[in-house]
């Protein structure tokens, strides 16, 4: 079972309980019950934990975005009598990368009972320090916004708490449990009950450019660099060398430039657009087709030196055994159409196409954890042209920037995509599958 969170993106609101509907009807979306328990010998429940979130059913873990608290109940039914010292719940952050090698990078514990023999809550069949029958204790736990651990000089530092990460081949893997504890007496065995929960950061880009707003309220396509200037991160001009047919030589120019700010939302689209110059024509009709333009969104997992252990964490370990090569992977390439205004007369040797990158729901945000990263940069790549032959290695990276994925949209209207009918990314295929969330 996967520890990522559903598929469902937060609103503005995110802690909302209210959709609004046609009508001025407000429905309530009433939080999802998961339970779990501990049987008896003959298959009855003696221990129960309840667990509320806004995962869409009782069978996903349960989920949480940053703000929202961790709640339910822990419920005991004894049918005798039993001598327990207490009852606790905690939830554990750990990044792991083997069996052993396990940090514990935030942990929070709430004893929800504890043995007293001036307790009149119990029942009266029972001892002063035993239990028996039914007894429910509710729960809320606030997961804070940061953790601290130490850096390998000795000093401490704060990074957001990190998003739930576990896919089948990564080395490193980043969850969430919540565990019920049943404390005995010393020579009897504590019982434990949990499950492992989702945890997901807001990570929200700052609002786009006034005409980049304007142009996803109306509809109609963004605006370039040359009418909003502040819209837009312009990266270096490549010069571009190579032969067209193996006849001549070309020279070109190409430019990228990404729309602004550098963090976008998944499940959203990353703007971009090409610009390509060259004097000879036939060079720019093949280096300006949609399909010759190489640019694609890269994800990086990387530890660069082993992590030292969390801070005020009893019994946290430090990852010794966490160095390993990053691991790059292509998620997704961009597609590229020709600008709906068409060419600009007043400059032959021009082009300039539009372009997007598609962010899947369940890409992974970016997130930081001591010296383990998950980042993101967008790359281009050696023009692919039929008839084209570039001087160097066919592939070779050219450029890349850096840049943040998100779990929430910014303010102002939703971003559109533009990508006009039938611009599938046939260079994608099957990247999909590979951040589906298991159910």
């Amino acid at each position: 079972m996967s520890v990522d969170l559903p598929e469902y993106a937060p609103s503005s609101s995110f802690a909302s309980d209210s959709v609004s509907t046609p009508g001025h009807y407000v429905a309530t979306r009433y939080p999802t019950e998961h339970r779990y328990h501990l049987e008896t010998s003959k298959g009855r429940p003696w221990l129960t934990l309840k667990v509320f979130s806004k995962a869409p059913g009782p069978s996903y873990l349960p989920a949480f975005y940053q703000g929202e608290a961790v709640t339910g109940s822990v419920k005991l039914s004894l049918d005798t009598e039993e001598a327990i010292k207490s009852v606790s719940i905690q939830i554990v952050g750990q990044m792991t990368s083997s069996v052993t090698d396990v940090l514990n990078f935030v942990q929070l514990s709430s004893t929800l009972w504890t043995r007293c023999p001036a307790m009149g809550s119990l029942s009266s069949a029972a001892a002063p320090d035993k239990l028996v029958g039914d007894h429910e204790w509710p729960f809320r736990i606030a997961l804070p916004n940061e953790c601290e651990l130490k850096s390998p000089d000795g000093s401490l530092e704060k990074y957001p708490l990190p998003a739930s990460f576990s896919e089948r081949m990564a080395r490193v893997h980043i969850q969430y449990q919540l565990v019920v504890t049943i404390h005995r007496s010393r020579f009897r065995v504590d019982s434990t009950l949990g499950t492992v929960v989702g945890y997901c950061p807001i990570i929200r880009p700052t609002a786009p450019s006034p005409a980049r707003q304007l142009a996803y309220m109306e509809n109609t396509p963004l605006v370039g660099p040359d009418g909003d200037p502040e819209g837009w991160k312009c990266l270096q001009s490549l010069r571009i060398l190579g032969s067209v047919f193996s006849t001549r030589t070309v020279e070109a120019t190409c430019s990228l430039a990404l729309a602004k700010p550098l963090c976008y939302t998944r499940g959203s689209a990353i703007p971009c657009l090409m610009t390509i110059e060259t004097s000879d024509p036939q060079a720019l009709l093949l280096l300006s087709a949609p399909r010759s333009i190489v640019v694609r969104l890269i994800r990086r997992i990387s530890t660069h030196e082993p992590t030292a252990g969390s801070v005020g964490v009893k019994g946290a370990k430090k990852f010794p055994g966490l160095e390993y090569e990053s691991n790059v992977q292509e998620v997704t390439t961009a597609v590229w159409w020709q600008n709906p205004h068409g060419s600009d007369p007043s400059n032959p040797q021009r082009k300039v196409l539009h372009g997007e990158i598609h962010l899947s729901k369940g890409l992974k945000p970016s997130c930081r954890l001591g010296r383990f990263e998950i980042s993101y940069s967008v790359v281009v790549y050696c023009p692919r042209a039929v008839a084209f032959l570039p001087d160097g290695e066919p592939g070779a990276v050219l450029q890349r920037e850096p840049v943040v994925i998100g779990t929430a949209y910014a303010s102002g209207p939703r971003p559109t995509v533009n990508s006009p009918p039938g611009y599938d990314d046939a260079n994608s295929t099957g990247q999909a599958s590979e951040f589906r969330l298991f159910r």
